[in-house]
């Protein structure tokens, strides 16, 4: 039975957790190695963990783990966006002022994000870029839909404050 629930949970949750660590910053091997240490803590203490709560807790051991490898190594935490979608996009439009605004702007997105609180970067990572659910961000993040809602609400309206100031010291 253990080995069954330990399976399921590597199935449905082993993507998400390296695609999530990779936008958070992490490079595609050490999120794998990450999510690989977070599934042996997972067979050691499984018996432990409420099944209703075993994909939160996972996620949660895997967010920790990685918090803890950047302390470790001592490396700044950026959120990653694929240059090569850029590139296509460059080569395909060639409308090189057009994709240089696209790029200058896509930075100040993600300095808006980096200088946010990490629940609601994950918030709006999971919703905007993953385009998961409000159900689904609850189950791995471990809330009630409503919570994650209402987390939502608030992440959204910082991110357009950040962003104001952003754009008036322009």
């Amino acid at each position: 039975m253990k080995n069954d629930k330990i399976i399921d949970l590597y199935r449905n949750q082993s993507k998400i957790i390296v695609y999530y660590l990779m936008k958070n910053g992490c490079n595609l091997e050490d999120a794998q190695d990450i999510m690989h240490d977070s599934f042996i803590k997972a067979i050691k203490y499984i018996d432990g963990v409420d099944n209703n709560k075993i994909s939160s807790w996972l996620f949660t051991v895997s967010m920790n783990t990685y918090k803890d490898y950047i302390k470790k190594s001592k490396k700044k935490n950026y959120i990653f966006i694929d240059n090569a979608y850029f590139y296509s996009e460059l080569v395909d439009n060639y409308n090189l002022l057009e994709e240089y605004l696209k790029n200058e702007k896509s930075k100040d997105v993600l300095r808006v994000l980096n200088g946010m609180k990490d629940e609601y970067r994950s918030i709006l990572i999971f919703k905007y870029d993953m385009e998961l659910s409000y159900r689904e961000i609850g189950l791995l993040l471990g809330l009630n839909e409503n919570v994650v809602k209402t987390y939502m609400y608030r992440a959204r309206n910082k991110f357009k404050e950040e962003w104001r100031k952003i754009n008036e010291q322009i």
